[in-house]
């Protein structure tokens, strides 16, 4: 028999699947400003790794002359962009950002000479005053660790000085004297010899930048710092020959660094002479403790081979990571390096990979991000000035894919391209596309489908109903999840709470299907399992059968008939109304003296709906 009643549903509880295997959809061409001729150039982009907030930081025109602005990105959306250096009126130049956790931003940027900051606390915090930091600053450099420490470096009027920001604090403190291995030589004073900095979760920084020694070359040093206080010893990574070909100037360092301080990687190109000509390589060296190791090449090369670009270079905080160098000709190759033993030398991988599938004019560096769940990607310039990428799982580099738009014109590569992504990898890589009064801030948009969930798996039967669907919250960062309830495959509700009232909804009696649909603000799904939704509000039917003896001392059968045709009836219990009671289907009893008796049989089915039978019995 079929009842018309509210619905009756499970619980539902989350289970995540390993974020790895998870999927990302890829949205090119969301227009963060613009259009407008205004738009100058791109400083940079930092997306927190615990919660996905964060920022670009870009320079526009206002007046005919360049200042700093951001815009934020909360829940996958970009926000208005905001003027940071309002107190200014004269040109501003090189801004950089860093990113923390709950909406924390910081920028810097050069404004006649100084390099300014200014601090977002958190999302509902509002900007400080510009703070003056140093100078005369050029090429700033920032990074912010995973709990929220932050490095700033420059170079100074030929040194390299840096300051440290804290955690839960606005103001920048200048760390202790400046980095250089020797404070005669000139260090950072051109763009490819500009300082790197890289965070780790411990809130220790390593430092690298180009130096001139007194050998007259260009040398890679590195540094590493604890609080305000550098370590007492720099260190050259310049190799004095790679597989005996004598070595020269170098360039281009870039530092990335593991959760545990005692680990990271600089990479950089240097100079070496094969058979009387000059050839540019790209190399990287493990630190390990306070030295560096030996060192790994990562530009796939053999001898006489081909200059190389300036490389990227990201890593996780458990040490998967990538190296990525344009050649000459431009080509882009691609190189993996994972976490080996504690007392194993780690090197990249000696097999390196090609990256783009058709070469560009105008090689430039490529840009990259990489995430604590082993995912990252790498971004270039196409032949037909459009943005392309590959993303990398753990080691292996995935399919080259196409991330700009083009109806929008083409990518403006001199003003600057930068990616960054959160531990799932929900990334942006934010460019200026088209042309004159056309331009604009553009990012594609990298955002990970919703986490898998699942409603608790259970065969009961419901015979009262509860007020509400629940579940938690699949691992999604970007933007508001909306939640479809199917019940036999159709949908009966949405909310974007994690929970939906259950008031209004009608459904028959008996065994239903139902499941949960998650749906991002981009349209990209997770549905939980199909599971069994069982109801049955009838309660069972008893009836009693007395047979054998009804005089005292006799022995009396009393048999409990339950039906129930829908869930299925428990063992009911037989009292025989002097007392006593037995949990059976048939009962022998014998009662000790004459007198009116009431058998009372309770039964429930297995949904929980009880039935109660009585019948009089007279024993003489």
């Amino acid at each position: 028999m079929s009842h018309r009643r509210c619905l009756a549903a499970f619980v539902a509880v989350v289970a995540l699947i390993p974020v790895a295997s998870a999927q990302a959809g890829t949205f090119p061409g969301e227009v963060i400003d613009g259009p407008s001729a205004d738009i100058l150039s791109v400083g940079g982009v930092d997306v927190a790794a615990k919660d996905g907030t964060g920022g670009v930081t870009y320079l526009r025109n206002e007046g005919g002359v360049p200042h700093v602005f951001v815009s934020r990105v909360v829940d996958g959306t970009w926000q208005r962009p905001e003027r940071i250096d309002g107190a200014f009126g004269s040109a501003a130049s090189e801004p950089v950002i860093a990113a923390g956790t709950d909406g924390l931003l910081v920028v810097a940027w050069i404004t006649d000479t100084t390099l300014y900051t200014s601090v977002k606390p958190s999302s509902a915090g509002v900007w400080t005053a510009p703070q003056a930091v140093g100078g005369p600053a050029r090429f700033p450099a920032i990074d912010m660790g995973y709990n929220d420490n932050a490095y700033l470096a420059w170079s100074s009027a030929g040194d390299i000085a840096a300051a440290r920001l804290g955690r839960g604090r606005t103001q920048f403190a200048a760390v202790n004297g400046p980095l250089d291995l020797d404070p005669a030589h000139s260090a950072g004073t051109q763009a490819n010899l500009r300082p790197s900095v890289a965070v780790s979760a411990e809130g220790l920084a390593l430092f690298t930048w180009g130096e001139l020694f007194g050998d007259g070359r260009t040398h890679v040093v590195a540094r590493r710092v604890f609080g305000l206080d550098p370590s007492p010893v720099p260190q050259d990574l310049n190799l004095d020959a790679l597989e005996g070909r004598p070595g020269g100037d170098a360039d281009g360092p870039v530092a990335t660094i593991q959760s545990d301080s005692s680990f990271g990687w600089v990479a950089f190109r240097q100079a070496f002479t094969d058979a009387g000509a000059v050839r540019l390589r790209g190399v990287a060296r493990q630190m390990r403790g306070s030295i560096f190791q030996a060192p790994s090449t990562i530009d796939g090369q053999t001898w006489p081979g081909q200059d190389v670009g300036l490389p990227a270079l990201k890593l996780s905080g458990g040490g998967n990571g990538f190296a990525a160098i344009p050649l000459a000709d431009g080509t882009l190759i691609g190189d993996s390096v994972a976490p080996s033993g504690l007392h194993e030398q780690e090197a990249f991988n000696p097999n390196t990979i090609r990256l783009d599938s058709a070469p560009v004019a105008q090689p430039s560096p490529p840009t990259a991000a990489y995430t604590e769940d082993k995912t990252g990607l790498v971004a270039w310039p196409s032949s037909d000035n459009q943005l392309r990428m590959r993303r990398i799982n753990g080691t292996e580099f995935q399919p080259e894919a196409m991330i700009s738009n083009p109806d929008l014109g083409p990518v403006d590569f001199s003003a600057g391209v930068a990616a960054a992504g959160d531990r799932y990898l929900d990334a942006a890589v934010v460019a200026i596309q088209g042309t004159g009064d056309a331009r604009r801030l553009v990012a594609a948009m990298l955002v990970k489908e919703p986490g898998g969930f699942s409603p608790r798996s259970s065969s009961q039967w419901y015979s009262t109903l509860p007020a509400r669907l629940t579940w938690r919250e699949p691992t999604h960062t970007w933007g508001t999840l909306t939640y479809t309830v199917e019940i036999d495959g159709r949908p009966v509700g949405t909310t974007t709470k994690t929970s939906y009232p259950t008031a209004g909804l009608v459904l028959d009696a008996g065994t239903h299907l139902y499941r949960i649909i998650a749906t991002d603000q981009r349209g990209q799904t997770s549905a939980t399992p199909t599971r069994f939704l069982r109801v049955d509000d009838d309660p069972p039917n008893v009836s009693i059968t007395v047979a054998g003896s009804r005089t005292h001392g006799g022995t009396t059968t009393v048999v409990a008939r339950v039906i129930d045709t829908r869930s299925g009836s428990a063992i009911p219990t037989i009292s025989f109304g002097d007392g006593t009671s037995v949990q059976a289907r048939t009962a022998r009893h014998v009662y000790g003296r004459k007198g009116l008796y009431t058998i009372t049989v309770r039964a429930a089915d297995r949904a929980g709906n009880t039935t109660v039978a009585r019948r009089t019995l007279r024993v003489r």
